[in-house]
């Protein structure tokens, strides 16, 4: 083997365990932020009365911008029929959500987030976003978009529907 072939060699060990150890502390980070989102939706969904469950399901309904029936909740949520049944008639009692038959099809359900204006889940997470764009603010809008691209990737790793 050449000189040069060793040196092309252990640079590709080098890149591979550089690969492998930044792979381990994105892992490392990535359990960080989903612990500290689980805790902080903990916290939000308690200042108006849900379980961490409910308030998540009601964001995914909410995020999703039309109606989902309750099949399309309990795959998106992975959470058994019966369970969903529970989630969406809290939801329902608190009203944060409306269960209307469908026009076309009327033993078929549709569920519509309604919208929710409290001030301090309004409040908690504009803090959030306040510090966030702090953070922003030391990356460059090409950084940006690579860490958007990257959680757009990564977002659906582990997840459901």
């Amino acid at each position: 083997m050449s000189t040069h072939d060793e040196s092309t060699h252990d640079e590709s060990r080098h890149d591979e365990s550089r690969h492998a150890e930044l792979t381990a502390r994105i892992a490392l980070r990535m359990q960080e932020v989903i612990a500290s989102a689980v805790l902080t939706n903990e916290r939000i969904a308690r200042m108006i009365g849900l379980n961490v469950v409910d308030f998540q399901t009601y964001g995914l309904l909410l995020r999703r911008g039309a109606a989902m029936t309750p099949g399309e909740v309990s795959a998106r949520t992975a959470l058994p029929s019966s369970t969903t049944t529970r989630v969406l008639d809290r939801l329902e009692a608190k009203g944060l959500i409306r269960r209307e038959a469908a026009a076309d099809d009327r033993r078929k359900v549709l569920v519509h987030a309604l919208p929710f204006d409290a001030e301090e889940v309004g409040r908690a997470y504009e803090e959030i976003l306040e510090q966030m764009a702090v953070v922003h603010r030391g990356y460059s809008a090409d950084e940006l978009e690579l860490v958007e691209r990257y959680l757009g990737e990564i977002g659906s790793v582990g997840s459901v529907g």
